[in-house]
């Protein structure tokens, strides 16, 4: 039979404890001679079975001990107790020989490593297991102390009160993390902050899972209680096994001295070489014992000696024997075999299969910085009612998540209940078009108290326009964005006349654009001060700065009139851009998502606006980029620059949407229009910018002031057609009538 082959990690456990071991005996050789033979003139037959038993309840305590562990671990994934035992037993080895309890380090590690899953929060659940030991220890001794009296050495209540006090600030500390304090939260979030991203969201990722996973875990009252019964018998194993060793020595023991020899063993832990060196703790023992009971003389010193060798003996046999016998049972490997289940590697946050921390940085970081929506998916989280799979960083005010109930995968879009309205009509406005094939299918609808939610179909074989232009020809490029003009004039648009809608245009500007960026400057120091002047320098290039080319703007009599020219329909998508558009791989069908019907101007050229604002200005290239932007001065005016990426491809389409599209269904001033609408786009996002991502205002506002720019060139008096070098005329000139 071919001798066993143990994994790399396993051999340097069994090197390093046995190494451990060794020394530590090698250490200690002198001292055990000693307290062996002490035993062996001390104790007769019929004591060493008593010992024999008493160490039978020790394991048994140990094993309670093991079962005790289990609970919380389980609530992540459920593992064997006989590995859980096996891992106490070894964790019991290294705290035996090494100081400072390292065994826990090591028996956390081990569990983790076995279950697959966070080793901080296994860390955490050992490391509150221990504390509340000591609590318990810590309280039991004092009220001993009070009913039957100090003991003679009065350090040792002094010890026990500074363990107490100490043990519950930890669990206090622990307990205000686990319920999200807000000052723990933002001190987390700080702190990992000085980490590089991908450390930062590592760190962040493992704390968040840990808290979430101990909510879950306290929200289970039977679980807690069954914890708790287990506390109880294995303690009352541990104390019965002193009482035990008591009564092998001591022939006649009053209840004060069997009460304090019982809780000897339990008080006592040695500071030398390792938690377990015999002489220390011998020592301490017998002094904890002659200062706490009548007790004293040869007979003290015995049972020491025995307590020491029921306590440790025994579980160090077990763990010699535990590194080389696996007794956990194995969970199944999902990485091998059959493809991981979509809900695999989420639903289970402390699992440790894969590394999904990067697919949720955006949440992470919202959610220590306790922002609204975070808080709530993190509820629904730990209610189980949603598993997070990815996060998208939104440029509004709801948040769209991937995720999955356990058996699908679905999109998520939420908002707070203040804007409930606006995903309400995104809902009604899907739902009104279930039957259309290109439109993403709307699945159903949650109000809450807190939030606003719809969940929407995912379907994983579409990729986002984004990628599919990037990555496939022109002209199989343009002929997908035809094919969505050709969708909303064929299914969506209800057009009426071409108008002249004067008001209309006057409070969409007023309301929708000039306002919002002014409050956006109220709140962005920057913003303000780029706004200071009539001319701003952006990239290098001199344009009339906001309030000059609004001005001017409304002063050439074309232009204003423009604005105000256009046909109105029921119906628009009302956020055409890029981003919000799919491509279907199998059918190569598109696939529209997101719709934001809520303008109060309501035409075709609104979408126009919102997709040249992707093909002219790049703005899903902006929203990628963090390079930093710049603010300074340059001959007297503000200057911002920034790194513009807008790749040839958008060049490309942008041309081809200004030259063919726009011309076949826009009217000349609606075409001239759009770049209006583009600044007014970047503008009016600035107000949610300064909340979400302040370091991209001073770039929406420069796009914003250049398409103001670009938009009154149109009109310059040189130019022999004011559309010239921008579009191309249109075959919709329509009949302009005044409203």
């Amino acid at each position: 039979m071919s001798a066993p082959r143990y994994s790399r990690g396993r051999v340097v456990l069994i090197v390093v404890a046995l190494a451990s071991l060794s020394g530590f005996v090698a250490l200690t050789w002198s001292s055990l001679q000693d307290l062996t033979s002490r035993l062996a003139d001390a104790l007769d037959g019929g004591g060493w079975l008593v010992l024999a038993g008493a160490s039978v309840v020790q394991l048994t305590g140990h094993v309670l001990r093991a079962a005790r562990t289990k609970v919380p671990i389980d609530n992540v994934r459920r593992g064997s107790l006989a590995g859980q035992f096996r891992h106490l037993t070894i964790g019991y080895l290294f705290n035996v020989v090494w100081p400072l309890r390292v065994g826990e380090v090591v028996r956390a590690w081990l569990i983790a490593k076995t279950v697959r899953i966070s080793f901080l929060y296994t860390l955490l659940a050992i490391v509150l297991e221990r504390l509340i030991d000591v609590v318990l220890v810590s309280v039991a001794f004092l009220v001993f102390v009070a009913v039957v009296g100090a003991p003679l050495n009065g350090v040792v209540p002094a010890a026990a009160v500074v363990a107490l006090v100490v043990s519950v600030a930890l669990i206090a500390s622990f307990a205000a993390l686990v319920r999200e304090n807000t000052v723990l939260m933002r001190l987390a979030w700080k702190a990992t902050g000085w980490l590089n991203h991908d450390l930062e969201n590592r760190a962040r990722f493992k704390l968040w899972s840990a808290i979430f996973g101990f909510q879950r875990f306290f929200r289970q009252r039977r679980q807690l209680v069954r914890y708790g019964l287990l506390a109880v018998a294995s303690w009352a194993c541990y104390l019965g096994a002193a009482a035990m060793i008591a009564a092998a020595v001591f022939p006649q023991l009053s209840l004060r001295d069997g009460v304090a020899a019982t809780a000897t063993p339990s008080a006592e832990i040695s500071p030398s070489l390792g938690n377990g060196a015999p002489a220390a703790y011998i020592d301490g023992a017998t002094s904890f014992l002659e200062g706490s009971s009548s007790l004293s003389g040869p007979s003290v010193v015995t049972f020491a000696a025995a307590a020491w060798v029921v306590t440790n003996v025994p579980v160090l046999l077990v763990a010699v024997v535990a590194l080389f016998v696996n007794w956990a049972r194995r969970t199944g490997d999902p990485l091998s075999g059959a493809e991981l289940a979509p809900a695999d590697g989420y639903v289970n946050k402390l699992g440790r299969d894969q590394d999904i921390s990067g697919s949720i940085t955006h949440f992470l970081d919202a959610y220590f910085q306790r922002q609204h929506l975070s808080q709530v998916l993190h509820r629904l989280e730990v209610s189980g009612n949603v598993s997070l799979v990815q996060f998208f960083k939104g440029g509004s005010n709801a948040v769209t998540l991937l995720a999955t109930d356990g058996t699908e995968l679905f999109v998520k879009k939420m908002v707070p209940l203040e804007h409930a309205h606006r995903l309400k009509n995104q809902h009604d406005w899907l739902a009104e078009r279930a039957d259309h094939s290109q439109l993403v299918t709307v699945l159903r609808e949650t109000s809450a108290e807190d939030h606003y939610a719809i969940d929407l179909e995912y379907r994983p074989s579409s990729v986002p326009l984004f990628e599919y232009v990037h990555e496939n020809p022109l002209e199989e490029c343009k002929a997908k964005l035809a094919d969505v003009w050709d969708y909303m004039y064929g299914r969506v648009y209800q057009l009426g006349p071409v108008e002249l809608q004067t008001q209309l245009r006057d409070d969409y500007v007023g309301e929708r654009f000039v306002l919002r960026v002014r409050a956006a400057a109220e709140q962005h120091s920057g913003l303000a001060e780029a706004m200071k002047g009539e001319q701003i320098v952006v990239n290098g290039e001199l344009l009339d700065n906001f309030d000059r080319i609004l001005d001017r703007i409304q002063s050439t009599e074309a232009a204003w009139r423009d604005l105000a020219t256009f046909a109105s329909s029921s119906h628009i998508h009302g956020d055409l851009t890029v981003d919000n558009i799919l491509v279907d791989l199998p059918s190569r069908d598109v696939l529209v998502i997101d719709p934001s019907d809520d303008n109060q101007v309501r035409g075709p050229v609104i979408d126009f606006g919102r997709h040249m604002q992707s093909l002219l200005y790049g703005y899903e290239f902006l929203n990628e980029d963090e390079t930093p932007v710049l603010l300074g001065w340059s001959q007297g005016s503000p200057e911002i620059t920034y790194r513009d990426d807008r790749s040839a491809r958008y060049a490309e389409l942008a041309d081809y949407v200004s030259t063919v599209v726009m011309p076949k269904h826009l009217s000349v001033a609606e075409q001239r229009s759009v770049l209006f609408h583009v600044g007014l786009f970047y503008g009016r996002m600035l107000t949610h910018r300064v909340v979400i991502n302040p370091g991209t205002a001073l770039k929406y506002y420069a796009v914003c002031v250049q398409a103001l720019n670009r938009f009154l060139d149109q009109y310059e008096p040189h130019r022999d057609d004011p559309r010239d070098d921008v579009f191309s005329t249109g075959s919709r000139e329509g009949q302009v009538a005044t409203t």
